[in-house]
């Protein structure tokens, strides 16, 4: 027997055959999302979920006992399935590790894109407070996405993406072979010690970095990154270019990419910019002419000096100022102009038209990569 897919992403369920079927969705992120710290509000926002309802073909809907357990139970002409909710506050890897139980269904406030995947390829029940959720058998697949990011986990930490805490992520992932203390990584990033504690301890919670127990008072832990392409694709789904660049955009008359850039590096010095975008990574690797000149510049005045005309749209020469200045560590250099790291012209690229992500992608195939 063919095993069949339902969606229930609408209130109409949808019967599909499982190797004819493909699911994409966008996701919206609400300004206001709340955070659940307790397992109590986690139970509570059960009926926000969006789970306990009638489709066309099937019904899902949660039972409540008297012992305080839940249950949900999905109930189709085919089949009827009840699965005891496991809440999980804080999600990771870990679950993974679980001994497997297709009785229970986890449930967590919040469940990342990456993680769900791992979760739907090993099998595992799960779903969210957005929406999420995945039940499979042998010949039955129920799988929603989230549309709307509305909830999410309580925090255990500073945001390891969140432009100072990255400074710790871009390091690791610019230098990918090398172990390195808590006091090394604080020095280097110029990050507190307690924030880098934190932050790696959440990348070793989600198998990114891998810890080797100190040997003694005199010999400390040192971490070494486990997992580079994971927590790049991380990196690049939680990054917020909008919030974290102020974007001015320049008409300059040329349509030569080495001539603007050298223009803009004779007008404010090569110390104090540096290259991103199509052309860090043309310099890199050539690919395509760069339809844009992109650099970070570190003071905003520098701006009210550059000799060319300010335009709202459409411009072929972009200065970036950074939220923080983070994005000019572990930079390089090639043919004389200075350039941000690879990891930070591959996140630079992802969320920007004009073909952006395919030349990230592109980059990131390199051999040189990052290295």
């Amino acid at each position: 027997m063919m095993p069949w897919l339902v969606v229930s992403d609408s209130k109409k369920g949808l019967f599909f055959p499982m190797k004819m079927f493909c699911w994409a969705s966008k996701i919206i992120v609400l300004n206001k999302i709340k955070e659940i710290s307790t397992t109590e509000e986690l139970l509570g926002n059960l009926d926000k979920s969006g789970f306990s309802e009638e489709y066309r073909h099937f019904a899902t809907m949660f039972e409540y006992s008297s012992d305080g357990s839940i249950d949900l139970r999905i109930e189709s002409p085919q089949r009827q399935q009840l699965l005891k909710v496991r809440p999980v506050l804080h999600p990771s890897r870990k679950l993974l590790r679980d001994p497997s139980d297709p009785g229970r269904l986890l449930v967590c406030p919040s469940i990342s894109e990456l993680l769900a995947a791992d979760l739907r390829r090993e099998g595992i029940p799960h779903a969210d407070l957005n929406g999420r959720l995945f039940v499979g058998a042998s010949d039955f697949l129920l799988d929603r996405r989230p549309g709307v990011v509305a909830f999410r986990n309580p925090r255990s930490g500073p945001d390891p993406f969140s432009p100072k805490a990255s400074r710790l992520v871009r390091a690791l992932l610019s230098q990918r072979g090398a172990p390195r203390t808590q006091e090394e990584l604080a020095r280097q990033t110029g990050v507190s010690r307690a924030v880098v504690s934190q932050v790696l301890a959440q990348l070793v919670d989600g198998d990114y970095v891998e810890r080797s127990a100190a040997s003694g008072r005199k010999v400390p832990a040192t971490y070494l990154l486990a997992d580079f392409d994971r927590l790049l694709e991380a990196w690049g789904q939680a990054d917020n270019w909008q919030k974290r660049t102020a974007v001015h955009q320049f008409s300059v008359l040329s349509n030569r990419p080495a001539e603007i850039a050298q223009k803009v590096a004779d007008s404010l010095g090569t110390e104090s910019i540096a290259f991103t975008q199509w052309f860090a990574a043309w310099l890199r690797r050539p690919h395509t002419i760069p339809p844009v000149v992109s650099a970070y510049v570190r003071q905003r005045r520098l701006l009210d000096i550059f000799p060319a005309r300010k335009v709202s749209t459409g411009g072929n020469l972009w200065l970036i100022i950074p939220e923080d200045e983070g994005v000019f560590a572990e930079g390089k250099e090639s043919q004389g102009f200075p350039l941000v790291g690879d990891v930070q012209t591959y996140l630079d690229l992802l969320p920007v038209g004009l073909r952006g992500p395919e030349t990230a992608a592109e980059f990131k195939t390199w051999e040189g990569f990052a290295r």
